[in-house]
């Protein structure tokens, strides 16, 4: 916009110029011409008039080309003005931010190491979507100022876009800096909970939040007494267009820190290193592999079966449907390398389909060769319980397409994701429930572990956490067992089904069935089996 204004400005000299040697040139020529025709006293005074009109034609040329030049000059002024500020915050923008990190590198007395910090606020978009732009702004607007409040002399905050902030904030060591960003974020969140403003406080007891308003932040160490080392004999233009470039990096370096705990709850604190960016690269091959997998079928079922210890002897009662790929290219992968990453880059709803699909097309074959089958309970991630109609549908076609009943498919939800999203999974479960089928809760007590969450999500069974159980040991007291049992006893109060995963010992299986557990499901029975060896499991029906 200044080069613009700059090229404006010089035409209008040019064009003063060019019209002062007009007016010159018409005045020699006007008095020529009034010399050739009149005696020279008359001609002279004419002219004399005529000089005096022009000088005067002039002035105002003069004036109006000093006038046009201040405006473009107050006009460039107000262009960087706006450019430099953030209008909502009134902090600095990215114009801003380049300019310090430029002053910063120029300033050879400085020897302060700083940390350069982004941060954004978690599912902001949703104070948008239900309450409105206005809200939105205004926790913009607090936050901004609040995050000021805690930045130190000669460090600086910055609003982007959206709800992305940056901060320069002066750096110590790892530990210290990890904790002074983790204080930041955890101050402002406070403060807005305490907040007497309504709309803010109508927008945390919404349920968006959880009545916590929360952040994800990634920070990057700026050793500034190296770089100066770098730039050294850089002219004025390099060294500006170098520190441009090195600004976008830390940035892009903090930011790939920042989006690592995005899945995560609550304040999330990562510094980049470069591990960070190998991870990327692996993450991104992954993602490549992933719809190329589905079509050559490299992914695959395997069944762990689960045993009813009721009776005198466990007998099998169906089994858990877990997804493993064996890529061409990477080999074979554990679903933690890749389902946590699907799960934030939207993949997650189209492996759960691709779950269900092979699960239905397995039941399918069975049934076709006149076995007794059990139910097959699969697991439904968080990114497809928000996408529910459309995952519910696709279930319902499956199951019409093979033929398949459907008491012969249960659903899982990991306790986890009632974290942040308890009324996504609520209704979700509802609408499993409107169908016919049942929902089981998987990895009790490795969440939030609240004993409250049962009343309020409608659960058919529960499985209890391997962490549960590792502690047992055969000779252990009433009190050391104590806390399985109350839950045990309150599972079966509610009317829940109650299994235990990861067993792996004789001890645990007599112990558990004393307590009233209903099905185990662990090694000490059966790891998980590939199709064709649980299929053996499965006797000919009746």
């Amino acid at each position: 916009m200044s080069k613009i204004a700059m090229q404006r400005s010089n035409i209008i000299i040019v064009l003063a110029v060019i019209t002062s040697m007009g007016l010159f040139a018409l005045s020699n020529y006007m008095e020529f011409q009034l010399m050739s025709v009149l005696p020279k006293a008359e001609s002279l005074a004419i002219a004399n008039y005529l000089n005096k009109g022009l000088v005067a034609i002039f002035l105002l040329v003069a004036i109006s080309a000093g006038y046009s030049i201040l405006v473009e000059k107050k006009r460039i002024h107000e262009y960087h003005e706006r450019d430099i500020k953030d209008n909502v915050t009134q902090l600095p923008s990215i114009v801003g931010y380049n300019k310090d990190f430029l002053e910063l590198l120029s300033d050879s007395k400085n020897e302060q190491d700083y940390i350069m910090v982004t941060l954004d606020i978690d599912k902001f978009k949703a104070v948008n979507d239900v309450f409105g732009f206005a809200c939105g702004t205004k926790i913009i607007r607090m936050v901004g100022e609040m995050l000021s409040n805690n930045l130190k002399e000669g460090e600086q905050c910055y609003r982007i876009n959206g709800d992305v902030f940056y901060m320069l904030l002066k750096s110590q060591e790892r530990s210290k800096d990890y904790r002074r960003i983790r204080n930041i974020l955890d101050n402002v969140s406070m403060e807005l909970v305490s907040t007497n403003d309504e709309d803010i406080q109508s927008n945390l007891h919404g349920g968006i939040y959880n009545h916590m308003i929360s952040f994800s932040a990634g920070g990057m160490r700026i050793c500034a007494k190296e770089l100066r080392e770098d730039l050294e004999g850089c002219t004025p233009d390099e060294l500006q267009e170098r520190c441009r470039e090195l600004a976008a990096r830390f940035a892009d370096n903090a930011n790939i820190a920042r989006k690592r705990g995005k899945s995560e709850n609550v304040n999330t604190v990562y510094l980049f290193d470069e591990s960070m960016r190998r991870e990327i690269f692996e993450e991104k091959k992954i993602e490549d592999a992933f719809l190329i997998g589905i079509e050559r079928g490299e992914f695959m079922m395997y069944y762990q079966p689960k045993f009813c210890i009721g009776g005198d002897e466990a007998v099998h009662g169906g089994a858990e449907a877990l997804i493993r790929w064996n890529s061409d290219e990477m080999g074979f992968m554990p679903p933690g390398k890749f389902i946590p990453l699907f799960e934030r880059d939207g993949n997650a709803v189209r492996l759960d389909m691709h779950v269900m699909d092979l699960v239905c097309q397995n039941i399918c074959e069975w049934r076709s060769k006149g076995l007794e089958i059990y139910p097959i309970s699969v697991n439904v991630t968080r990114p497809t319980m928000q996408n529910g109609a459309g995952y519910l549908q696709f279930v319902k076609e499956k199951l019409f397409l093979y033929d398949i009943p459907q008491d012969l498919i249960e659903f899982e939800v990991l306790e986890s994701s009632t974290g942040t999203d308890e009324d996504v999974v609520i209704d979700f479960i509802n609408e499993i429930h409107k169908l016919g089928f049942k929902i089981a809760m998987d990895d009790f007590g490795t969440g939030c572990s609240s004993l409250g969450l049962l009343n309020r999500i409608p659960l058919d069974i529960l499985k209890f956490d391997k962490s549960f159980f590792d502690s047992m040991t055969i000779n252990m007291s009433n009190q050391d067992i104590a806390v399985v049992r109350y839950m045990m006893m309150m599972a079966k109060d509610l009317g829940i089904k109650t299994v235990a995963e990861g067993i792996e010992e004789k001890f645990q299986v007599d112990i558990l069935k004393d307590l009233g557990c209903d099905m185990i499901q662990g090694y000490y029975f059966s790891r998980p089996l590939c199709v064709e060896d649980y299929e053996k499991m499965l006797k000919p029906a009746q």
